[in-house]
């Protein structure tokens, strides 16, 4: 049984299973899903805060890459076109429904909510800081979300991105520097609401 570690050590580049794909054999788009899988799946969730929702829209891009897979010219690289397909895919995946606000129960208190019996506090810490992060993250519009994952989560270069997203690079800058801004007043309004909540109880 071949494991993941093997798969990428024998991979032969993007290039060569796109051209087998549109040469006919659709079997070789497999080694395609599997290099770029846990970034889609990734994207979609940042993006969605769903795993199943995220799993559909992962599974809806995949083939949606398949299908128009002869499409695609080489203009950008290939992950970078996989993940405009995701974005697109998640902003129509996010219209459909109705757009859920998280509320202040969903703010952790503090560090100490995470401490569980195989967690020392600084793993417990970490994990705070995440969740905390994740909430700012969830209570932005889709577009942003998408910014900010990508840039810090995915770690796309600015020229990746912009590619995904259709924006000039100082476009790109302005609306990460707010969209930055956007989720530091998110964290202060709700540690300040939260301190209030526990000071009246």
């Amino acid at each position: 049984m071949v494991n993941e570690s093997n798969k990428q050590m024998n991979y032969k580049g993007d290039k060569y299973y796109i051209q087998k794909v549109t040469n006919g054999h659709r079997d070789a788009f497999s080694s395609l899903v599997d290099r770029y899988k846990d970034n889609v799946y990734s994207l979609a969730l940042r993006m969605c805060n769903r795993t199943e929702e995220a799993e559909e829209i992962a599974q809806d891009s995949f083939m949606k890459a398949f299908r128009s897979l002869n499409k695609f010219k080489g203009m950008s690289s290939f992950p970078t076109w996989l993940y405009r397909i995701t974005y697109n895919t998640a902003i129509s995946s996010l219209r459909t429904r109705k757009n859920q606000v998280l509320q202040l129960e969903d703010f952790p208190a503090d560090a100490t909510d995470f401490i569980q019996d195989n967690h020392n506090e600084q793993v417990a810490e970490i994990e705070y800081k995440r969740t905390i992060l994740n909430f700012a993250l969830q209570k932005l519009q889709p577009d942003d979300r998408a910014i900010i994952s990508m840039y810090y989560y995915q770690e796309l270069a600015p020229e990746e991105i912009v590619k995904v997203l259709g924006i000039t690079k100082s476009n790109l800058k302005v609306r990460l520097h707010r969209a930055r801004k956007k989720m530091e007043k998110i964290i202060l309004k709700n540690q300040t609401r939260e301190n209030m909540y526990y000071e009246q109880v």
